[in-house]
């Protein structure tokens, strides 16, 4: 193959010339490094997205029902049976719950606010059980006892208790906001509670404001914030939709955890946006590289394309003979920046590495390599490489034979 014999002789070997057969090499090494560069913050990228989705399933459920009023018992086992055969999707549960907006008082006087969120025993265990699962806690034995709380006890978020001064065991006063307007003389309503657990979620938001009680140990502190309804898990939660459109049926109002979460999905998608803009911006700056090279290539070799066409060898022939030439070039630093690329999102994939301070969602540097991220990676690789190879060919391959034996150029 004539443009493989070209490739091997006259960019890779000794006879090409020390100016050409550097650039040759940087060019490989430009274009690999770029390539992998990419497959790495795309699969790095993407790993971050998934332990997020992760970790905010873990937490929050697939669909939240508001309701002006308390949810009864008999409501609630109608929707869970209900559900499945209406919405032919697979519901794991449906759970009452309440949220109110207090304000937390420490032994030390410190004040601060926090969400407290209510459930029943069961749904309070399953929960504590989702969390300590998503987040790869180890989890306490015995399990049941970890996760029953009594009627004088709370679990705090860890942000919430360290921004506080309060640890596990301290007591606390919850006050619903509105009584610090009570009339002088009036004493507000107040209860006391005891921190049974400083729990982490590793989501900022939820680890820095939340606060989980029964919801039968708090009937006597209702703040005039009091929402209730339903929190429904599904086994896909892809579902969300699908249930909520039949949810809007029966006269439910319903929130998908994507709708509740929009903003953070959408910078999520915007830094990754931004990410892969600048890579490939980088990956096109070293495909310059290329147009050098072949430059390069066919001015030192104007009088040799000038003989094949004096021997009867098409323009087109050559054209085509050239751009193979400036094809392997590129796609050698495509293939090896794609293998090396490849082969580090996948050990980060497997063992992920503890490089990240506290601050961030996840500590360590996870990567989830998927062959979508691959695919994009090869074929936008490959049009940058098509049209750097192409470019100069068609510019210095000229049609006259006795051009190009005299070394003219266009």
């Amino acid at each position: 193959m004539l443009s493989w014999l070209i490739f091997k002789n006259y960019l890779l070997s000794r006879r090409s010339g020390a100016l050409v057969r550097v650039i040759s090499r940087h060019c490989i090494v430009g274009i690999g490094m770029g390539v992998a560069a990419l497959i790495i913050v795309l699969s790095v990228m993407n790993g971050f997205n998934r332990t997020i989705r992760s970790r905010m399933q873990g937490v929050e459920p697939h669909l939240v029902v508001y309701s002006d009023r308390p949810v009864t018992e008999s409501q609630r086992l109608k929707m869970f049976k209900n559900l499945p055969g209406a919405a032919g999707v697979e519901v794991e549960s449906v759970e009452r719950f309440e949220t109110q907006d207090l304000i937390v008082r420490s032994v030390d006087g410190v004040f601060g606010g926090a969400v407290a969120k209510g459930y029943e025993a069961k749904a309070m265990h399953n929960l504590i059980h989702r969390i300590w699962v998503s987040t790869r806690q180890e989890t306490p034995e015995p399990l049941e006892e970890s996760t029953r709380l009594g009627p004088g006890e709370v679990i705090m978020g860890m942000d919430l208790g360290r921004s506080m001064g309060i640890f596990e065991g301290d007591e606390v006063v919850l006050v619903p906001p509105e009584s610090l307007l009570l009339p002088k003389g009036e004493i507000p309503k107040f209860q006391k509670f005891k921190v049974k657990q400083l729990l982490s979620t590793q989501v900022t938001e939820v680890d820095s404001k939340f606060l989980f009680y029964n919801i039968s140990a708090l009937k006597g502190l209702r703040a005039k914030s009091l929402d209730t309804g339903l929190e429904i898990r599904l086994a896909n939660p892809n579902d969300a939709d699908k249930v909520k459109a039949v949810l809007a049926k029966q006269g439910w109002k319903a929130q998908t955890w994507a709708e509740r979460d929009t903003s953070l999905f959408f910078a999520l998608k915007m830094e990754s946006l931004a990410m892969t803009l600048f890579l490939i911006l980088a990956v096109l700056i070293t495909s310059f590289s290329i147009v050098i090279v072949m430059v390069l290539l066919m001015s030192q070799k104007r009088r040799d394309i000038g003989m094949l066409m004096a021997l009867g060898l098409s323009v087109n022939r050559i054209r085509t003979t050239f751009l193979q030439v400036g094809l392997f070039l590129s796609f050698t630093g495509i293939v090896g920046g794609m293998i090396f690329g490849t082969s580090v999102a996948l050990f980060l994939g497997w063992y992920p590495l503890e490089l990240l301070p506290d601050i961030y969602t996840d500590s360590t540097l996870p990567a989830h390599l998927t062959p979508g991220i691959l695919l994009f990676v090869l074929c936008s690789s490959s049009l940058i490489a098509v049209a750097g190879a192409a470019l100069p060919v068609w510019r210095y391959v000229l049609s006259n034979p006795s051009d190009n034996l005299r070394k003219k150029m266009a």
